[in-house]
C-alpha cells in the first residue's frame, strides 16, 4: 500500500492523540454506590474502551509498517 508523506504525518498525529488520551484515561476514578451506606468503587475508564484503542493502534501500526511512501 502506498501512502504519501502527508498521510503518514497524519497517522503519526492520530497515534500521538491516542497516546495522550490513554494517559488521561488510565487513571483511577471512583464510582459512587448509594445504599444504606455510601461506598465508592475504584474504576479505570480506560478499561471500558481498551479493545477499541487496541484495534485502532493495530490498524495504525499496520498502515505505518506497510507504507511504501510515494
Amino acid at each position: 500500500m502506498k501512502i504519501d508523506n502527508e498521510a503518514l504525518v497524519e497517522l503519526r498525529k492520530i497515534r500521538a492523540a491516542m497516546d495522550n488520551a490513554y494517559d488521561k484515561l488510565n487513571k483511577p476514578l471512583y464510582e459512587k454506590h448509594i445504599a444504606a451506606k455510601v461506598s465508592y468503587k475504584e474504576t479505570i475508564p480506560f478499561n471500558l474502551i481498551q479493545e477499541n484503542f487496541e484495534f485502532i493502534a493495530t490498524k495504525i501500526r499496520e498502515l505505518e509498517d506497510s507504507a511504501g511512501v510515494e
